[in-house]
């Protein structure tokens, strides 16, 4: 069985409750300095809506006609405010059944914690956000999508399923495949976790700039410098990626009967097929 073990001072999720809002502090990844999220519920059908700097500016809702830069993390914007980071957490969202919530943060960036979404979801379940997950929509066509050598596809299926193919040019990494699937019971929750859990990871190059390599999972020319959960940890944090950058499609991805599969494929890819699920769920 799967256990978040190595769940760290990173992830400690100490909150409190204020106003029928749970508050909660962590670091930040772009700001170095500490993060303030408080989450409160949302009318019935709002969605997930973010409020940056103590609410000065108006809300940025998770849609995806609200990103303005998925290069390397997806961001979202109202053309006053910004606010970046969310994949994980919009992730942690899907998988766990939360929604209308309203997320309030005095940075503009959420929590990293150790790079996972283990630390949401921690949260969500000591106070009580978690519903059931089915798939309620039917995908009737198939939607492919292509940008250089990367690739992203949505296929019909008989519920939700999500893939990844690794080329990394790296003897840790190299090409590797994994896929995923929502399940009820004991064994769907063990599958969550194995998401949930699931590290971001970077070049040592990359983490040195933002001065978080000691931090975050790492990646240098002898491998990682943390111990991986399971040897497909880094494609499931890829997929993590994947559920959480479709939510913006307006629609919890995990409520969709399809198989997704990303091919080398970042937030980019993933942000245009939340977009053309827009489209394609849009009236159903």
């Amino acid at each position: 069985m799967l256990v978040a073990e190595g769940f760290n001072d990173m992830n400690k999720s100490d909150f409190k409750i204020q106003d029928k809002a749970i508050l909660l502090n962590g670091k930040g990844l772009f700001s170095k300095e500490e993060v303030t999220v408080s989450i409160s519920k949302a009318k019935e059908k709002s969605g997930i809506v973010f409020v940056v700097n103590n609410g000065k500016n108006e809300a940025i809702t998770a849609k995806v006609e609200n990103v303005t830069n998925a290069i390397r993390n997806t961001v979202l914007s109202n053309g006053k405010e910004s606010i970046c980071l969310i994949e994980h957490f919009l992730a942690a969202c899907s998988l766990l059944g939360v929604d209308d919530v309203e997320v309030s943060t005095n940075q503009n960036e959420l929590i990293i914690g150790d790079g996972s979404a283990v630390h949401w979801q921690d949260i969500f379940t000591k106070t009580g956000l978690c519903s059931d997950v089915k798939e309620k929509y039917d995908l009737n066509e198939t939607i492919f999508l292509k940008k250089d050598q990367k690739q992203i596809v949505a296929i019909p299926h008989n519920g939700f399923k999500a893939s990844y193919y690794m080329d990394w040019d790296h003897p840790v990494l190299g090409k590797l495949f994994a896929s995923w699937e929502l399940k009820d019971g004991a064994e769907g929750e063990v599958n969550k976790l194995r998401l949930l859990r699931a590290r971001t990871f970077a070049t040592k190059e990359e983490n040195d700039y933002f001065g978080v390599s000691d931090r975050l999972l790492t990646l240098d020319k002898n491998g990682f410098n943390k111990k991986l959960y399971e040897s497909l940890e880094p494609l499931y944090h890829k997929i993590l990626d994947i559920i959480g950058d479709l939510r913006l499609s307006g629609v919890n991805p995990l409520e969709i009967n399809m198989h997704v599969i990303g091919f080398k494929s970042g937030h980019e890819l993933n942000v245009e097929m939340a977009r053309e699920l827009s489209v394609s769920l849009r009236g159903t």
